[in-house]
């Protein structure tokens, strides 16, 4: 069954695990606004977040790669609590824009 959604849906809620900027590396935390650079590869059913930047260094989908499905989605961190597990993990909120990258543009990467 294809299950399709808009990509702010998508996101909006996804754990980011990976804290530091991309570029300058400063710590980022709640409230903070970022770039989050999300990838799915061909043939992937899920969805990753491999690096989010700060708003100083902003990132744009210059070199899109082949058979991948890239966004960059901007927003701003926030913490999401589960009431049953009652443990918060640092996620991903707010989206405000998204830059998209579809799997049949770009090039090869070795």
């Amino acid at each position: 069954m294809l299950i399709t959604t808009p990509a702010e849906q998508l996101l909006t809620g996804f754990p980011i695990l990976e804290t530091r900027c991309q570029y300058c590396k400063s710590t980022l935390g709640e409230g903070d606004p970022v770039s989050a650079y999300v990838v799915r590869y061909a043939g992937d059913d899920e969805w990753t977040i491999p690096h989010i930047y700060c708003r100083d260094c902003q990132s744009t989908i210059t070199d899109p790669t082949l058979g991948a499905t890239e966004l960059l989605a901007e927003g701003h961190l926030g913490v999401t609590m589960d009431a049953t597990t009652q443990r918060a993990s640092l996620t991903l909120l707010e989206i405000e824009r998204i830059t998209k990258s579809a799997p049949e543009e770009g090039h090869v990467t070795l």
